[in-house]
């Protein structure tokens, strides 16, 4: 006679068989299924990189040619360009989207560098030349701002990013929104020195730095210059103006009238014998 315990161990055996090899079939299935889709979704991809590289290629170019028309130029970024327009006729159109993308994120990051320098690319942008005809004309630009000007308007940008990201970051801006409110004052009283000081200290507490706030907010604004006369052509001049503006007369003399010392054109005082240098 039969074992019954042997038949039950049998069947057991065999229903777990079936069940497996059910089991296999249908995940062979849905892995097959999910294979296609993705070698049909690829092939649409690669239909449509074409399209892709050639839009990239002309957006990219649109950026470039725009750049240099505001005086921003990417040596590199134009490099990349040529090589994603070679790759792009060869069909390698995967290489061409990448440089492009390299390309437009160099060229963004230098607009960006440019608009937070403002007034300041204006004079970088001027050629660098040996000749004395370039330096004159740089030197004439550099007159229609007057000292700190730029360098105060610039730190006050600076200045004003450093908060929101301390602020974003959760930490306490209230120092340093306090010495950049004081700094924009003294920038609108035309106190550009002060109000270049004042940015530059709103960034360190930003930034974290420990900044003694009632001392930089206790520094008198200085006082705004006497308007004169040039003796030259007489047109209205500030105090602290070297050159005339319309005639270009040096207005601060080039040696001490006391001892002979050599002065520099921002000398108030001699450095040698500390006799006032008249202008």
């Amino acid at each position: 006679m039969a074992d019954p315990g042997a038949d039950q161990v049998t069947v057991a055996v065999i229903l777990f068989v079936v069940g497996l090899a059910v089991l296999s079939f249908f995940e062979l299935r849905f892995l097959r299924k999910r294979m296609k889709n993705r070698r049909v979704r690829t092939a649409k991809r690669d239909e449509e990189l074409p399209d892709e590289a050639h839009n990239a290629i002309v957006t990219t170019k649109a950026i470039l040619a725009a750049m240099e028309r505001q005086g921003v130029r990417s040596e590199e970024s134009a490099n990349w360009l040529r090589e994603a327009e070679t790759a792009a006729a060869r069909r390698n159109y995967r290489v061409a989207i990448d440089l492009t993308a390299k390309a437009k994120e160099r060229l963004l990051a230098l607009k960006s560098a440019q608009s937070s320098k403002g007034d300041l690319a204006k004079l970088d942008r001027l050629p660098r030349s040996t000749s004395s005809e370039a330096i004159t004309t740089k030197e004439l630009i550099q007159k229609e701002f007057p000292p700190n000007l730029m360098q105060s308007k610039f730190s006050i940008e600076v200045a004003t990013t450093a908060i929101g990201s301390a602020g974003e970051a959760g930490r306490d801006v209230g120092q340093a929104t306090q010495l950049l409110d004081a700094a924009k004052t003294r920038f609108d009283a035309k106190d550009y020195s002060g109000s270049l000081a004042l940015a530059r200290q709103s960034k360190r507490a930003a930034d974290g730095e420990s900044v003694d706030v009632s001392a930089a907010l206790a520094a008198p604004p200085m006082p705004q210059h006497a308007t004169t006369a040039c003796p030259s052509c007489g047109a209205s001049l500030q105090g602290d103006d070297v050159f005339c503006r319309k005639c270009g007369t040096r207005l601060v003399a080039s040696a001490c009238a006391s001892c002979g010392a050599s002065l520099l054109a921002d000398d108030v005082f001699c450095r040698k014998c500390g006799a006032p240098v008249s202008r």
